[in-house]
This record gives structure tokens, sequence and C-alpha cells, in this order.
């Protein structure tokens, strides 16, 4: 068997090395440049033996074809001489499953034996079973009867101690119940008496409490009037200080107002006074501003004929004016539109420069990104053929490690069969079984090892993905850019001409620009010399216009003052009676307030007066108050005091009469006890008496009970011993038929696994005989 699992690892590593040369130099061709071309249909498989190099690399070299070729013939030739043994191997494995089946169903004839053996013990263990429930039936009865009358024993047990330990308790409590009496009944009447003079004190202190709380109630009526008198004369003393106060001010105004009056009546006349030489002037003054108006008028009339000759003139050199400035005008708008377009054809050619030399920029971009992403595919290239060789040994390695696991799965097989075929516990089987367990731990060293592996050969299969997918990105955007760079390098003469063209428009409008302004100088000048004419005579104009307005406007102020003047002489006469008049006025209305004076002054003397009786009698009234306060604190004292005294006198008879009350219900209390415990006593003895006889009845009742029960008991011992015998009979037959099922299981597993590498060594014929008769390897 470990011939055939070498034989089985080598031929799998042939079949892998057939398949591997070819099919790495086909994957690396199909797969390392993705960014060629696809060759023609139905050249892409190494079973046709040709590989369509010429889209990948160039050009193919031909001994590499030959040695393909030649590789795949040596394989099949040497598969084909190695399919003997494999039918040899089949004969034999079909063989040993054969003997396998026959050992199985002699031990599943032995099995199903030991189990009938097996149902005839247990039928025994049964009966004796069922045996053993009756008689531990008759032994519960028996113990609950034994149960039962300890129970009555303990219960009447428990009746009959405490009464017992109270009759005890009762019989010598009475001689202390009644001392305490006794004792109760002193100590009532002390605290009765004790209550009775406290009552006499109480009495006392109350009437010394009640005649210092009247002398207090009233010293305070007594200071309430006192405050109350002394408010109301506060109230008389701040009204007199309002009239004082009101008074002063009223001086105050009147004497303020008859300043003010006489400052009036001075005013007054000095004002007339001031209006009379104020007529006498104005009139002087008015003759002489309408001589000056008469004078003005005769000079506006001359200066105004000179204006109008100065204004035929001016129109004329006006005209001129006017056409020489047309002219400019035109000859400007000219070069201004001409400026226009040369402002646009500049724009033209700026936009011309800058499309040139965006173009020349982009190209330079695309061509250093070309560079850039040729050198990113060479390593992306570079890195996914490492990968793939990494993918290949670690490929390599877990077939290794696979055909270990199928050589050693085939050994602990065999021990598992080896040992299932020998019964009992010999050396033999010992020694086999300590070689399962090395081989079974090499096996999971194995496992662990093949799971190792095969996790590195998954995340290198995970890396290849996006390294292709990189490649292939890449490649995509080498050829996108390889055509943008091209484009770009199409559109540079196009813009280069636009540009020549642009240029030759601007120099061709700069010419035409000079030309126009070589004319401006002469249009100018003869708009220079129009306008001197013009601005000169306007000058003059100006200069005669202006004196006309100086003299229009002195004959109109003229005019003016005069009119102003006359005005002027007839307010200052109709003022001067208005003046004269509130003289007058102002005079009496001093006189008048000088009377007013008088009496405000003689008011504030009164309100003086009564002011200073008002404050004295304030005085008066807070100094009694204040008296009568200070007596306050000493009234309040005895007050408290006497409440305190009262209170404390209070609480002690409060005790007493709680004493009191306490040892009167203590003494009814002991009474009810004496009675009650001489009553208990008598009822007591009553009931001791026939519990004591039941008792003893109950004991000799258990005794009987106890005796038919260790009887019960010694048979169900014996019981025991028979059952426990025919179960140690059961668990061997148990025992036996556990073995027989273990060696039944080992011995189907054995045949899986003959059955599992006869089936490999089927799969390999065949995979041989396609192999070898169609002349593909399978991939």
């Amino acid at each position: 068997m470990n011939h055939s699992h070498t034989r089985t690892a080598t031929l799998r590593r042939t079949l892998a090395a057939a398949v591997l040369v070819p099919g790495i130099t086909g994957a690396l061709l199909t797969l390392g440049l993705p960014a060629q071309a696809d060759g023609p249909a139905g050249t892409q498989g190494i079973c046709n033996g040709v590989v369509n190099q010429l889209a990948h690399r160039g050009t193919v070299q031909e001994n590499l074809l030959k040695a393909a070729a030649k590789r795949n013939a040596d394989t099949i030739a040497k598969l084909t001489a190695e399919k003997a043994p494999l039918e040899a191997q089949k004969a034999q494995l079909a063989s040993e499953i054969q003997t396998a089946q026959d050992q199985l169903t002699k031990l599943e004839d032995e099995y199903n034996s030991l189990g009938v053996q097996e149902q005839a013990a247990q039928a025994g263990i049964d009966a004796l079973t069922a045996k053993q429930q009756d008689l531990q039936k008759a032994i519960a009865d028996a113990t609950t009867v034994v149960t039962t009358l300890q129970q009555k024993q303990s219960d009447l047990q428990a009746q009959l101690t405490p009464l017992q330990t109270d009759l005890a308790a009762a019989e010598a409590a009475l001689p202390g119940l009644k001392a305490k009496a006794d004792q109760t009944k002193s100590d009532l009447a002390a605290t009765e008496a004790e209550i009775a003079a406290a009552n006499s004190q109480m009495a006392t202190l109350q009437g010394v409490e009640e005649a210092a709380r009247a002398a207090l109630e009233s010293k305070q009526a007594e200071i309430t009037a006192a405050g109350q008198e002394l408010t109301e004369l506060e109230a008389t003393a701040k009204t007199a200080a309002g009239n004082v106060a009101a008074a002063d001010a009223a001086v105050q105004a009147a004497e303020a107002e008859l300043s003010r009056l006489k400052d009036a009546s001075d005013t007054a006349q000095a004002a007339l006074d001031a209006q009379v030489k104020a007529v006498a002037d104005a009139k002087v003054d008015l003759a002489a501003k309408q001589k000056t108006a008469t004078d003005a008028e005769a000079a506006v009339a001359a200066k105004k004929t000179e204006v109008a000759a100065a204004q035929t003139q001016l129109a004329t050199l006006q005209t001129q004016a006017q056409q020489a400035s047309d002219a400019l005008t035109a000859k400007n708008a000219e070069i201004a539109a001409a400026q226009s377009d040369l402002t646009v054809l500049k724009a033209a050619a700026q936009k011309a420069a800058d499309d040139l030399a965006a173009n020349q920029a982009a190209s330079a971009a695309a061509q250093a990104n070309v560079a850039s992403l040729q050198k990113q595919l060479d390593d992306g290239n570079a890195a996914l053929n490492a990968k793939r060789a990494e993918l290949t040994t670690a490929q390599q390695d877990l077939e290794a490690l696979q055909a270990q696991k199928a050589q050693l799965d085939a050994e602990i097989a065999s021990l598992n069969s080896q040992i299932a075929a020998i019964n009992g516990n010999s050396q033999k089987k010992r020694d086999l079984q300590t070689q399962l367990a090395a081989k079974q731990s090499q096996l999971d060293t194995l496992n662990k090892q093949i799971a190792d592996k095969q996790a590195v050969i998954s995340g290198l299969q995970g890396d290849l993905a996006p390294l292709k997918a990189s490649v292939d990105s890449l490649t995509t955007q080498l050829s996108a850019a390889q055509a943008a760079s091209s484009s770009l390098q199409q559109q540079a003469a196009p813009l280069q001409a636009a540009l020549a063209s642009a240029n030759d428009a601007v120099s061709t409008k700069q010419t035409d620009i000079a030309t126009l302004q070589g004319q401006l100088p002469a249009l100018q000048e003869a708009l220079s010399t129009a306008t001197s004419a013009v601005s000169a005579k306007q000058t003059e104009l100006m200069g005669l216009q202006s004196q006309l307005t100086t003299l229009a406007a002195a004959e109109k102020d003229a005019q003016a003052a005069a009119d102003a003047q006359a005005k002027t002489v007839a307010d200052l006469d109709a003022q001067l009676q208005t003046l004269t008049e509130g003289r007058d006025k102002a005079l009496a209305d001093l006189d008048a307030q000088k009377g007013v004076l008088a009496r405000r002054q003689s008011d504030l003397a009164a309100a003086d007066s009564a002011l200073a009786d008002a404050q004295r009698a304030v005085a008066a009234k807070q100094a009694d108050l204040d008296a009568l306060n200070g007596q306050l604190p000493a009234l309040n004292t005895a007050v408290e005091q006497a409440s305190a005294d009262v209170m404390a006198k209070q609480t002690e008879i409060s005790g007493l009469d709680a004493a009191s009350n306490a040892l009167s219900g203590q003494l009814q209390d002991l009474n009810d006890s004496i009675a009650a415990a001489e009553q208990n006593v008598l009822d007591l003895q009553t009931r001791v008496a026939p519990l004591l006889a039941q008792l003893e009845s109950l004991s000799k009742d258990a005794s009987d009970a106890q005796a038919k029960l260790a009887s019960l008991q010694q048979q169900s011992t014996d019981l025991d011993k028979q059952i426990t015998d025919a179960q140690a009979v059961l668990r061997d037959i148990q025992s036996q038929k556990g073995n027989k099922k273990d060696a039944i299981a080992a011995q189907k597993t054995a045949i899986t696994i003959l059955q599992g590498q006869l089936s490999a060594v089927q799969d390999q014929i065949s995979a041989i005989d396609g192999t070898a008769n169609g002349g593909c390897l399978a991939k």
C-alpha cells in the first residue's frame, strides 16, 4: 500500500510538471502583456502546439516550439509505460476490498449474537429489579410507620416540654409578682403627695406671671400713645418747614421780578433816546441815496449798446470754429474706429499665440505622461510576473504536502484496521495504538501546514487580480495618452499659421492708423486758430457783460437803498411811539412789584416762627418716648422669668402625673398577672397528666415497628448483591458488543479508504488514457 501511494504521488507530480511547463509559457504569453493585440482565433491553447507570439512580442523562436513539442511527446511515452503497474494496483485494491467486506460480515454476525445475550441478561436484571422494588415499597411503608410513630412521640414531647416548663415558671413567678405589687402601691402614694404640693406652688407662680404681664402691657400702651403723638408733631414740623421754604422762594421770586422790571424800565428809556436820534440820521441818508440811483441808470443804458455790437461779431467767429471742430472730430472718429479694429486684431493674435503656447505645453505634458505610464506599465508587468512565480512555487509545495497527507491517511487507516482486528489489550495492540497516535500527530501538523499553504496561495491569487487589473488599466491609459499626444502635435501647424495671419493683420491696421494720425496736426492747428479768435471775442464780450452787470447791479442797489431808507424812516417813526408806551408801562410795573415783595417778606417771618415752635415740641416728645422705652427691657425680663417659672412647674407636675399614671397601670397589670398566673398553674397541671400517659404508649409501638423495618432492610441487602452480580455480567457483554461495534466502524473506514484509493487509481488510468490517446494534457 505504501508503494501504491508513492507511485500515485509520483504520477501526480509528473502530470503537474507536464502541464506546468507549457502552461506557464502560455500564461506568460497570454497574460504577461495585456496591452498587446490578441492573436488569431484558435491559437490560444497549448493542445494545438502553436502559440501566436507574433501578436505579443513580434516573433517566436522556433527552438522553443520544438522543445515544447518534444517535452509533450516524452511525457506521453512515460505515462503509457506507467499504466501497467497502475492496472496491477487496481486489481490488488479490489481483492483487498473483498477481503475486508468478508471480515466485516463476520464482525456483524458476532455483534448480533452478543445483542441476544445482552437482552437475556437485561431480562434477568429486570426481574430482580421488580422484586427489589416490591421490597423497597414494603421498607418504605415500614419506614413510614416508624417515622409516623416517632413523629407522634416528638410532637407529644414537644407539647409536653413547654407545658412542663411553663408550669415550673408560673409556680416560681407568683411570689415575685406579689412583692412587686406591694412596692408599687407604696410608690404610688408618695407620687400623689408630690403632685398636690406642686399644684399649690403652681397657683402662686401663675399669679406672679399675670401681674408682670399686666405691667408690661400697660407700659407698651404708653409707648404706643407717645409714638403716635411724636409722629403727629413731626408732621406739623415738616409742614412748617415746607411753609418756610415756600415763603422764602416767594420772596426771592419777588426780588428777582423787581430787579427785572427795573432793568426793563432802564432799557426802554435808552431805546427811546436812541430811536429819536436814528430817525434824524435816516432822513439825511435818504436824500443822498436817491441821487446815486439816478446816476447809475444812465450808465447802464450806454453799456448795453456796446454789448450788442460784440455779440454780433462773436456769432460769426463761433460758426468758423465749429466747422474746424467738426473736421477734427471726424478725423478722430476714423482713428478711433481704426484703433478699435486694431484692438480686436491684437486680441485675435494674442488668442492665436495663447492657443499655440497651450498646445505646446499640453504636448509636452502628454509626452511626459506617456513616459510615466510606460514606466508604470513596465513596473506592473515585472510585479505581475514575480507574483505568478511565487504562486507556482506555492502550488508545487502544496502538491507535495497533499501527497504526504494521502500517504499518512493510508497508514492511519491500516493501523485502525489492525487495531480493530485484535481483541483484548495485548502488547501488539498497544504498540499499534502508540504508532497510530504518532501518525495522527504527524497528520495534524501536516494538515496545519496544508491549511497555511492554501492560505498563502489564496493570498497570492488575490494579489494577482489587482496587479492584472492595474497592468490592463495602465495599458489603456498609455494608449489614450499616446493618441492625445499625437493629436496635439497635429494641431500645432494650423495654430502657427493662424498666429502669422493675425500678426499680419495687426501690422496693416497699425499702418492705417499712423496715416490718419499724420493728418491730425493741420486740422488741430485750424481748430486752434478759430478757437483762439472765439475765445478772444468771448473774453471781450464777457468784459462788457461784466461791466453791464456791475452797472445794472449798482443801479438796482442804489434804487433798493433809496427805497429801503424810505421804509426805514417810516419804521423808525412807528417804533418811537411804541417805545414811549413801553417805558411808561415798565415804570408802573416796578412800583407794583415793590408792594408784592413787602408782603412776601412778612409771610416768611411768620413761617420761621411756626417752624421753631414745632421743632421744640418734637424734641420734648422724643425725650418722653426714650424714657418709656428705657423702662421696657426690665418689664420684659420680669414677664419672661415668671413664664419660665410657670413652665418649669408645669413640666414638673406633668412628670409627676405621668409617673402616677404609670404606677397605677403597673399595679393593675401586676394584679392581673397574679390572677392569671394562679389560673395558669391549675390549667397546666390538668393538661400535663394525660400527655404523659400517651407518651408511654407510643414508645412501645415505635419499638415494635423498628424491629420489623430492620428485617426488611436485611432482605433488601441480599437482593442488591444478586442485582450487582447480574449487572456485572451485562456490562461484560456490552463491553464485548462495544468492541465489536468499534471494529465494524474501523473496518468500514478501511473499506472506504481502499475504495477511495481504487477510485484515485482509476482516475489516474483514465487521465493517462485520455492524455496518451488524444495528445492534449489536462490543464
